[in-house]
């Protein structure tokens, strides 16, 4: 990892802490980074009693990222959970010919925490930072010391449960053969997953993420707006005008 701006451990460890880790036992401003409790949205942990939350908080790493960064490499070792506490990221990974694929795009209180609990598992992908990025890191033995609560276990299989559903969802887009089915997909996708209906990710960034050239993504987002179905706004910014349409084209064209 490069360019870090700084690196905090154990937040809660130092005695002059002492007060602030009882607040944070009674769900009060435990994180110094956040004001507030790093795991409060994290599907993971979220249904944790709030104590076992501060102590995870407890032996927890933050980190900030300048963009372009790398969170990890491909072929790194999984060790920690790593929640997204605000920030972009995308996770992608390179063929033979240095071409780029980008895999998916996380953005605040999204985490990364896939292979964790098997033992040698290693980073199928690399994580970059698309902007600049607050990361909260929990290593796997903390985790594991402190979560023996059934509604964590609950929480990992309904997330399990969502990644699949994803995979599947993002394999079925890459497998629609007419670009501009499979953009107006992706489209659909991202916005779905976003805070209003703008999605905010550059050309090259959408044509790695669903396999097209950016000449051709830029010909068919043009064909998109001059119908009416979405926006460009600025740089790297599109806002998507008519959900309905875009998902006709989806799964009909």
């Amino acid at each position: 990892m490069n360019d870090k701006k700084e690196v905090q451990k154990g937040i809660y460890q130092g005695q002059s802490q002492a007060e602030e880790l009882k607040k944070g036992i009674i769900g009060l401003n435990i994180c110094e980074e956040c004001g507030g409790l790093c795991t409060a949205s994290v599907p993971i942990i979220e249904g944790l009693p709030v104590n076992a939350q501060v102590s995870l908080m407890e032996h927890s790493v933050h980190e900030t990222l300048k963009k372009n960064s790398y969170l990890f490499r491909e072929g790194e070792p999984v060790d920690s959970i790593c929640i997204i506490r605000k920030g972009r990221i995308k996770l992608c990974r390179y063929d033979s010919l240095g071409r780029e694929q980008i895999i998916t795009i996380l953005a605040d209180h999204d985490i990364i925490w896939e292979g964790m609990f098997l033992d040698g598992s290693i980073y199928p992908y690399s994580a970059v930072c698309l902007t600049n990025a607050s990361i909260c890191q929990i290593h796997r033995d903390d985790f594991i010391k402190v979560v023996d609560d059934p509604s964590a276990a609950m929480n990992i299989i309904i997330l399990l449960s969502k990644k699949l559903h994803d995979a599947n969802e993002r394999n079925m887009l890459l497998s629609t053969k007419d670009p501009m089915a499979r953009l107006a997909g992706f489209l659909m996708y991202r916005v779905d997953r976003s805070v209003g209906d703008d999605i905010v990710l550059k050309l090259d960034d959408i044509a790695a993420s669903v396999n097209l050239r950016t000449e051709t993504v830029s010909r068919k987002l043009r064909e998109m707006e001059k119908s009416g179905l979405i926006e460009r706004v600025g740089h790297a910014k599109i806002r998507v005008l008519d959900r309905d349409a875009l998902r006709e084209i989806y799964i009909y064209q």
